[in-house]
């Protein structure tokens, strides 16, 4: 069994019913919707169709929103425009069309946010540019590196903090709309602080799902600053190196993703490795050497998930990238069997919890047991188990389907949803549905919060 999962992003190359048929076939664990693109009706649609073709396969599949974020990009330009090192640009507030030195932008909270001092970065960092001087309507900037500009062209600003909520008129409007069409998690983008997953968490609760999964992409050095706190407030993280590439140099971007798996996994929470993993196949069939590396570090990393973005969204083979993703997966989760054991250090469990999920893990181990069943309602159990990476699988048995949809980017763990809460009941439930088979050794445990109630903390072991 493959125990790092597959996020795989929708797109024009991928949309058709038989595309994300042999997507699933192929290894998909969970679908990607990006926001930064498309209208309501058309994602509406791809969620209708990915559940559709899900149901004909007899899975359950995981849908994820992910929301455009503040992106902020130059204006239209009347043809392209040769910056020459040395030279002066000047960022005008608006939305006419530049040339000579001057382009516009839009992005209002661009102008209260940089100093002079800061620094720049145009078209994925391929221009870099030092502010000089600031007014409320206009910045004007010294050419660092010089080159080509044309319209449209994100902007980053690495030395300063934005003065914007993660989540913007278009955001909200998209989530409410994406909630109407059922996603099961939702993205946010750029994130800086805790407070922009608190804004996230009211907005969703606004428009009728409090409890919607939320997963902070890391994608701003800010973020790196207060991964702490949030940490705290996160249901998962998602390391996006494109822009967290650009916006802090290349070179930490390897030590800066190791760092943050290693504490996501001491709080319990999920990660999610994104941006670039097979990027060579979105027009070539078979991947270079350095990213079958890249993506096989990743694993021996013990991230949770791997996400395909323009490979199966825009590539030419979208279902071959699924293919040989998940053949890098499966071949170094051969070579690396083992790992530290981590038990997590968060306030969402209490001290028996853990104790008890060690027990079992521990239990498992000794007696070569192949499966912990994990009999949660809210999930906590199951993340507990998936970040301390045991050697067995782990069935997560839920009657909520809301949270078996993030059992789906969650490491080494199968959803079961049933409403059976009796071991005999669940047994046979697992036996039927070929989830373990007859003379298996299984593990299942129970822990909850309260220690006032019989029967809901227990670890079991027997041969099936």
């Amino acid at each position: 069994m493959r125990r790092t999962r597959i996020l795989a992003t929708i797109g024009p190359a991928s949309q058709s019913a038989d595309v994300i048929a042999a997507l699933l076939a192929a290894g998909v664990d969970a679908f990607r919707l990006n926001f930064s693109h498309g209208t309501h009706s058309e994602h509406a649609e791809l969620c209708r169709r990915i559940r559709e073709v899900s149901e004909a396969a007899g899975r359950d599949t995981t849908i994820l929103q992910d929301l455009s974020g503040p992106k902020i990009r130059t204006g239209r330009l009347a043809g392209p425009m040769t910056l020459e090192a040395g030279s002066l640009l000047t960022i005008e507030r608006g939305d006419f069309v530049g040339g000579s030195g001057r382009v516009s932008c839009s992005f209002e909270a661009l102008f209260a946010s940089v100093d002079a001092g800061d620094r720049l970065l145009i078209d994925d960092g391929r221009l870099e540019l030092d502010v000089e001087s600031v007014t409320a309507d206009r910045i004007t900037a010294r050419v660092l590196a010089g080159g080509v500009l044309t319209s449209s062209k994100g902007i980053n600003v690495p030395t300063a903090t934005l003065r914007t909520s993660a989540l913007t008129g278009k955001d909200r409007a998209d989530l409410v709309a994406g909630i109407a069409m059922g996603v099961d998690m939702v993205a946010v983008s750029f994130v800086q602080s805790a407070q922009d997953l608190v804004d996230a968490r009211q907005a969703a609760a606004e428009a009728g799902a409090p409890n919607i999964p939320l997963v902070a992409k890391i994608e701003k050095p800010q973020a790196i600053e207060r991964i702490d706190e949030i940490l705290e407030v996160a249901n998962a993280l998602m390391i996006a190196r494109g822009d967290l590439g650009v916006e802090i140099p290349l070179e930490q971007v390897p030590a800066v993703q190791r760092r943050i798996v290693q504490m996501a996994r001491h709080r319990g929470v999920p990660v999610i490795l994104a941006t670039q993993v097979l990027e060579s196949m979105r027009t070539e069939p078979r991947p270079t050497r350095a990213e079958v590396t890249d993506a096989a570090h990743a694993v021996a990393e013990r991230v949770d998930t791997i996400m395909l973005a323009g490979e199966t969204a825009a590539g030419l083979y979208p279902v071959r990238a699924v293919q040989v993703l998940d053949s890098i997966i499966r071949e170094t989760e051969k070579a690396h069997t083992g790992s530290e054991r981590i038990v997590p250090q968060n306030a969402h469990w209490s001290a028996h919890s853990r104790a008890l999920c060690e027990a079992a893990v521990a239990l498992a181990d000794s007696v070569g047991a192949t499966a912990i069943v994990a009999m949660t309602r809210a999930g906590k159990t199951a993340h507990l188990l998936a970040a301390m990476r045991p050697s067995a699988r782990i069935l997560a048995v839920t009657p909520e389907r809301s949270v078996a949809a993030s059992f789906a980017v969650l490491w080494g763990v199968t959803p079961v949803v049933t409403n059976h809460r009796a071991i005999g009941a669940v047994r046979r439930y697992l036996l039927a549905g070929k989830y373990v088979s007859e003379g298996e050794v299984i593990v299942f445990v129970s822990a909850h919060s309260t220690l006032g109630h019989e029967n809901i903390n227990f670890v079991h072991v027997e041969r099936v």
